[in-house]
């Protein structure tokens, strides 16, 4: 019996320790979207005309990545405003991986969204928000690199369009836009999708400092002025006229999620095995 614990003992810990990692990750997810963030969301409805609701069961016809993936979809602590002429939604959402078992805390995402008045082209602008865990980029694009389009913003951000989207991406993406992306891209990953912009931080929009999360309002406001100006929508508008029920999706690079995916836990696999055998010395 000694033998057989003194052989399991590096896997035990092993165990502990990724069990460790993984209560930490939920607590931070948690702390991040403390009441602090949905009271000033709450405080701020009556400064900006807007319309504060706690809960609302659904996606509320929301189609970005967060929402599109998951089952049990609620938002929570929702301020609803119009800046610019374009409707706005700040908001959280909170869903499960699978129906099949429900984690107490769930999948927790921050949001805000653009309603715009035209269909556009399915983009998404990966500033590796989406993506972090405590600050680090734990996991690469989903998306098929031959969809990604250079627009300007350098390597900070990786710019996926769907196809037929090239020219109006190109069009939306002129030198004044890019300088105001590389500001949003500093809090946010952002998507266009039909009807909807969304913008996706790693933390609640209102978490933080109040200077940091007047700052992120503020951005989302001026991308929304900067969509209603755009000289893009001229061209947006021909297309819709001419394309019928809408654009196509991006497309997911399954075999590259896959094999990055096995290569993963095969990197896990050997990490694991060195810490037994160095335990055991």
């Amino acid at each position: 019996m000694n033998l057989l614990l003194e052989d399991m003992s590096g896997l035990l810990f092993a165990g502990t320790v990724i069990s460790a990692f993984v209560c930490a990750l939920a607590l931070w997810n948690v702390v991040n979207f403390s009441p602090r963030a949905i009271t000033r969301l709450e405080a701020l409805a009556p400064r900006v005309n807007g319309r504060f609701t706690l809960w609302k069961a659904g996606t509320g016809g929301l189609a970005g990545v967060p929402f599109a993936y998951g089952v049990d979809h609620q938002r929570f602590g929702l301020l609803s405003y119009v800046a610019h002429g374009m409707p706005i939604e700040i908001g959280h959402l909170s869903s499960q991986v699978s129906d099949r078992y429900v984690a107490p805390t769930g999948r927790l995402h921050a949001y805000a969204v653009v309603r715009l008045p035209e269909r556009w082209p399915h983009m998404i602008l990966s500033f590796g928000h989406l993506s972090r865990i405590l600050g680090v980029r734990v996991a690469p694009d989903q998306w098929h690199r031959a969809q990604r389009l250079d627009v300007g913003l350098g390597r900070r951000a990786r710019v996926f369009v769907a196809d037929g989207g090239d020219q109006i991406a190109r069009r939306l993406f002129d030198p004044e836009t890019v300088q105001l992306v590389q500001r949003v891209g500093r809090f946010f990953d952002i998507e266009l999708k039909d009807r909807n912009l969304y913008l996706f931080p790693s933390r609640p929009v209102m978490a933080g400092s109040e200077r940091r999360w007047n700052a992120q309002r503020e951005l989302v406001e001026e991308l929304a002025a900067s969509m209603a100006g755009s000289r893009a929508r001229e061209l947006v508008r021909r297309q819709n006229r001419g394309r019928g029920p809408g654009y196509a999706e991006l497309r997911a690079d399954l075999k590259r999620t896959g094999a990055l995916v096995l290569g993963f836990a095969a990197v896990l696999v050997v990490v694991l095995s060195l810490i037994v055998i160095n335990i055991q010395g």
